[in-house]
Order: structure tokens, then sequence, then C-alpha cells
């Protein structure tokens, strides 16, 4: 990884830690930011520069918890950092309503949450617990609310890192596992924590291989990733067994092509299934974001398009349609049917 080489020789009590949960990828740093390598504090990046994706995904497959600032900055920065979330709750808020304003600050709490959790080396029991916490107080508010899809999506990132799109496919799981009448919480809090760990393995790739992702090592790394992650998820006694599952069985597909075991229909647990969907869904997303006027649109083709070849063709219809209702200018997968 490449660091500006301008080396600061102030003593390490020159400089004050900050959380790299609470900088959020692609916002403007008020303060020049220090990354301490060995005894060593090396700017970083500059005031009025960002942290891009790419260097926020090495930072989580490295465990790189802290950033640095200089103490006379310190105060400053992080009244910055609390402005600035306070302002994307605004806005927020704005667009989703303000009848959703609790939905929209228990998502920013859990986002940093989640990012807390990616960061750390080896997932604590405690940490495990408080994401617990939120994700439960989550549920119950979506479960008193029933948000539309459109709120939903409104809450989503459009940052690409594995965190942001971890939550993005929770939520999506969330959104449809109750449109297929998912109602248990228990059942619907593992969905969620299933989601948000169903790439825990690929954010854990080291960056001597996901640099290289042309090389046979990538490949394998990535293909291995499912199962990497539950062997290091398992260690948590916290984690259920539905969540590892679901952590184990994101890439299989309905057919029985997918991996890593190929498995295929009723032998894919149910969970599984719905994620399987969310999380293509916002692959897809995230690959048009820049064409908003069709990225959703794109998205839905693709699991119109599937045919029972990827996606159990039973969920689909109850998906579709409340992605539908919510996005607009669509017809509803079972008035095409009755048209039919």
């Amino acid at each position: 990884m490449e660091y500006m080489t301008t080396n600061v020789s102030q003593k390490p009590e020159a400089f004050s830690a900050i959380p790299l949960s609470k900088i959020a990828c692609n916002d403007k740093l008020q303060a020049d930011v220090f990354i301490k390598i060995g005894e060593k504090f090396i700017k970083f990046k500059e005031q009025g520069d960002f942290i891009p994706e790419e260097k926020y995904n090495y930072f989580i497959s490295m465990n790189v918890k802290e950033l640095f600032v200089l103490n006379a900055f310190k105060d400053a920065f992080q009244v910055a950092l609390e402005e600035l979330k306070k302002e994307k709750i605004e806005t927020l808020v704005t667009e989703v309503g303000e009848g959703n304003r609790t939905l929209v600050e228990q998502q920013v709490a859990l986002k940093e949450i989640i990012y807390e959790t990616f960061l750390d080396e080896v997932l604590s029991n405690e940490t495990v617990e408080i994401l617990k916490n939120q994700v439960t107080s989550f549920i119950e508010i979506v479960k008193n609310k029933n948000p539309s899809a459109d709120i939903f999506l409104k809450i989503s990132s459009m940052n690409n890192t594995v965190a942001e799109h971890s939550m993005n496919v929770a939520n999506l799981s969330l959104l449809f596992g109750m449109a297929v009448g998912q109602n248990n919480p228990i059942v619907l809090e593992n969905l969620y924590m299933g989601a948000l760990f169903h790439d825990y393995g690929k954010a854990k790739i080291p960056e001597s291989v996901s640099g290289k992702p042309n090389s046979i090592a990538y490949e394998k790394a990535i293909k291995n990733h499912p199962e990497a992650g539950v062997e290091m998820l398992k260690k948590n006694p916290s984690i259920p067994q539905p969540v590892l599952t679901i952590v184990a069985e994101h890439h299989e597909q309905f057919s029985g092509v997918g991996y890593p075991k190929g498995i295929s229909k009723d032998a894919i647990y149910g969970l599984s299934r719905i994620v399987a969907i969310a999380n293509v869904f916002d692959n897809v997303v995230t690959e048009n974001r820049h064409n908003k006027a069709s990225m959703y649109k794109a998205a839905i083709k693709v699991l119109e398009y599937d045919k029972g070849k990827q996606f159990d063709s039973t969920l689909l219809p109850r998906i579709l349609d409340v992605l539908k209702l919510s996005l607009g200018n669509f017809n509803r997968e079972r008035e095409k049917k009755a048209i039919g």
C-alpha cells in the first residue's frame, strides 16, 4: 500500500487516535490523517482529501482500527465528524420523511457498529452482543413501521466497501424475508446477521492476495470465502448456527451450479436463498450506481430473467412485487401472470 512520504518528527504523545469506524468512506477529511507503522507516524491523507473504497477495504483486511491526527486538531476533527453524521441523518430524513427518523438514526448507528465488527481482528463476544442488540432494535423498528421498499433503498449506501455492501444485503434480506412471510423476530435476526456476515471471509482475504485479482490464489480465495468466513465466525460461540449456514451457502445456486458445495433446491437453507437474491440485487445496483435512472431496473431484470437457475423461483414473485410497487413504472408479477 502506498503512503505519502511525509514522516512526522513529533513524539507519539503528539498524536491522538481516531476510530476508523467513525471516519466515513469518501467523506472529506477535516485534518491531515496519519497511520502508525511501527513507531513512526506517516501521513496517509491530507486535509480535504478522503478515504476511497479500496483503501477502506484494505484496512478491513488488515484489521486497521485507528487512524491518527495531531492533538491540536483532535477536538475540531471529532466535532466535524459528529456534524457530518448529523447532516447525513437530516439528509436521509428529508428523503424518507420525518416519520422514519428513528429508522434512519438506528441505521446510522448500526453502520458504525458494523464497521467496528469488520475491523476487529478477532470477533469478541462483547462486539457480537452489541451488534445483536443493534440489529434487534432495528428489526423492531422495521416491524413497527413496515417501511416500503423505496425506504430501504433510500437508506442503502452507494459506497462499495465490503462492510456497507453487507449492510445493504442485510437490509434487502430483511425486506425480502418479510415479503415472503418471515415474521418471527428470531428468524429475522438470524437472517439479518447472516446477511451482515455473508462476505466476512472475503473481507479478510489478505491484501497480498486480493491485490492480485487475476491470480490463481485470488480465484481460489474467492471460491473459498464462504467456508473461510464460517471458520472464522464459528470460533465465537455467540454466532448461532443459522447465521453460519447462511454464510456458507450464500453463493449456492438453486440449479446446483453454485459454490462451494454445489448443492441445489431444498438442500439450500431457506434463509440462504433469500440472502442469495439480496446479494446479487445489491451487486447489480452497485455496478450501475452511476446511472441512478436505471440501476434498480437493471437489478430487477436480473431477478426476472433468472427463471429458477440461480434463485428459488417460488420466492421471486413476492419479492418482485414489493420492489415494483415501491419503485413504480413496472407491471406486477402477478398481474402479468393474470394477463397471460
